[in-house]
């Protein structure tokens, strides 16, 4: 991983609508549309790095309707999950 606190990360990925606030499973209302996840794909090696620590072969991929694609480790992803119960 980076210096970056990851934790620091997911609060900033947040507020800038890359990672939503809640599950990436639930809808996300942008104005004027309705965002969901459309596909995740577990267990398989993605191209590209982890959104949130950068480093390679990330095991998750959320898909978005709106074509947005979020690669994360698991672990990554847990972290997101504790920090959007924190948020």
């Amino acid at each position: 991983m980076s210096t970056v606190d990851p934790r620091a990360k997911i609060r900033l990925l947040m507020a800038s609508g890359d990672l939503p606030r809640g599950s990436p499973l639930a809808e996300t209302t942008v104005p004027g549309q309705t965002i969901r996840v459309t596909r995740i794909v577990l267990g398989q090696s993605h191209t590209g790095a982890c959104l949130i620590c950068g480093e390679a072969d990330p095991t998750l991929a959320y898909t978005y309707s709106d074509q947005r694609v979020v690669h994360l480790h698991t672990t990554c992803d847990a972290l997101w999950e504790q920090e959007r119960a924190a948020y």
